[in-house]
């Protein structure tokens, strides 16, 4: 880019004092000429010394760039990094050194909202059971490209190493899209039961069900952390896993297919299970100046 700005730059000092000496020898005849033969060569020698110091200018901004790039691409913690070259979705691996995770494989989805997007639970179809136990939760399940659970211990690492912001990709039965989509998303450690700490500012078509599990801590049948008396185990009753409270507003791990509880997101519908579910996260934009003052203090050292 800064290089189309160069040219674009050099071509208006170049041209543009021609047209204009033209435009007045039209009028004043030969010794206007003579004047736009001084300006041109005059206009030209300061432009040949721009386009050295330009060269010198990118040629240490290139060097820099090499001694920066091995890092950014053998070291990536996000589909924003892993897959900025290919553009496209598919399985990467990255790594989170501040929680000993190496060579963590993710899908990244880069075909909504420009991208970057780490899948962290989908459902398609019945294929995979979600009515699991704390152990299955904590490590993870599934194909990364099909019916999928990234593992909360990997998801706590996530959203706690940058802020991420999180995308819920839903349908309906009927064949109708919505979405929601929270500025930043944030769990506890396994210590406070992966809790969800921080969601913020909601956006979206689906409404919002997912606002009523803030605070809560992530349930499983075998391990009973909801607030409910009535119903008892939600998990249990309600066979799946989430952020229960007493019992949920939302809950999109739970039985497939179901006509009543399975996968719902109450402000769709009121008690009416979905056909697709998609949850992804990506560094939300606090994360990415922070990112970015880091990669500049880090350049200058």
């Amino acid at each position: 880019m800064f290089r189309f700005v160069i040219i674009i730059l050099l071509h208006y000092i170049l041209i543009c004092p021609i047209r204009f000496c033209f435009g007045q020898c039209n009028e004043t005849g030969k010794v206007c000429e003579c004047n736009c033969k001084c300006v041109v060569q005059i206009e030209a020698v300061n432009d040949d010394d721009i386009v050295e110091n330009v060269k010198s200018e990118n040629k240490n901004d290139s060097e820099i760039e090499k001694q920066l790039r091995p890092n950014r691409i053998s070291k990536p913690s996000s589909c924003t990094e892993a897959a900025a070259y290919s553009m496209k979705s598919g399985i990467y691996k990255i790594q989170l050194e501040k929680y000993n995770i190496t060579d963590l494989e993710i899908f990244c989805e880069e075909d909504v909202d420009f991208g970057g997007w780490i899948v962290i639970q989908r459902r398609r179809n019945g294929s995979v059971d979600f009515y699991r136990d704390w152990h299955d939760y904590n490590e993870g399940f599934g194909d990364l490209t099909g019916n999928y659970w990234i593992g909360l211990k990997n998801l706590h690492a996530l959203t706690s190493s940058c802020q991420q912001e999180l995308y819920i990709q839903m349908r309906s039965h009927n064949g109708s899209d919505y979405y929601a989509r929270y500025s930043e998303f944030h769990i506890g450690a396994e210590s406070e039961d992966y809790a969800l700490k921080i969601l913020d500012d909601y956006s979206g078509t689906a409404g919002d069900s997912l606002t009523k599990h803030l605070g809560k801590k992530f349930s499983t049948y075998d391990r009973d952390n909801d607030d409910a008396d009535d119903e008892g185990n939600c998990a249990l009753h309600f066979k799946g896993a989430w952020w229960f409270g007493g019992c949920y507003d939302s809950h999109l791990n739970g039985v497939y297919g179901s006509a009543r509880y399975g996968m719902n997101w109450n402000s769709i519908k009121f008690e009416e299970s979905l056909l697709f579910a998609q949850m992804m996260i990506r560094p939300n934009h606090n994360c990415l100046r922070r990112s970015l003052m880091l990669s500049n203090l880090n350049r200058y050292v």
